[in-house]
């Protein structure tokens, strides 16, 4: 094996999920085709079986990476420790909404669960889901467990905080993939962040 054959079968796989991501986003996943794929990415259909077993590996390939992408930025946002934890859970809801809405093709991807007559494929898409959900709940968690330490937060009211904030902000995901302008969520952002802190904030007085 040369050299730089990885490298490329690297880059060969890193195209067909760019362009399956495009035309699955495009198209839904009953209507996008392999061949179509592969001739979009510049490659042969045995190079895109070279790399996924089918059609369902292939997407369910290209929702874990979005997936991972959406939880590597969001880790990246809360990362200053230096600031304060009510800062970074702002930033972190800010972030969370404002993602879907510069990132149109992860939100058709969503569009495809939500269709009738979509892929059967919940088991598997549970399962990245919920990783999902637990990777976001702990990471508030842990900001709003800071924040208790700091004196920042009222710890009589952050119980329920983590799972109530990751489901508001996923039924408020779902509702703008479905109606974007009747939920415009990188208007409503801040003022949704600035109503969840207000519910657990110390008070100073």
């Amino acid at each position: 094996m040369s050299s730089h054959s990885q490298p490329d079968q690297a880059d060969i796989r890193q195209r067909i999920l760019d362009t399956a991501l495009r035309e699955f986003a495009a198209k839904g996943y009953h209507r996008a085709i392999l061949d179509e794929i592969a001739a979009r990415a510049g490659v042969s259909k045995g190079a895109v079986y070279w790399h996924f077993e089918n059609k369902r590996a292939l997407f369910l390939t290209v929702v874990q990476r979005e997936i991972f992408r959406l939880t590597a930025y969001l880790k990246t946002v809360i990362a200053d420790s230096d600031q304060s934890a009510i800062a970074r859970l702002n930033a972190f809801i800010v972030a969370s909404l404002t993602y879907y809405t510069d990132h149109p093709e992860f939100c058709n991807l969503l569009k495809i669960f939500t269709s009738p007559g979509g892929p059967e494929l919940n088991l598997d898409v549970e399962v990245m889901v919920s990783d999902d959900y637990r990777q976001l709940r702990a990471m508030v968690n842990t900001l709003i467990q800071e924040g208790v330490r700091r004196g920042e937060l009222e710890s009589a009211r952050v119980g329920v905080a983590a799972p109530m904030l990751v489901a508001v902000l996923d039924g408020l995901m779902f509702q703008w993939v479905l109606e974007p302008q009747a939920v415009p969520l990188r208007e409503l952002a801040s003022n949704v962040a600035s109503a969840f802190l207000e519910g657990i904030v110390k008070r100073t007085n």
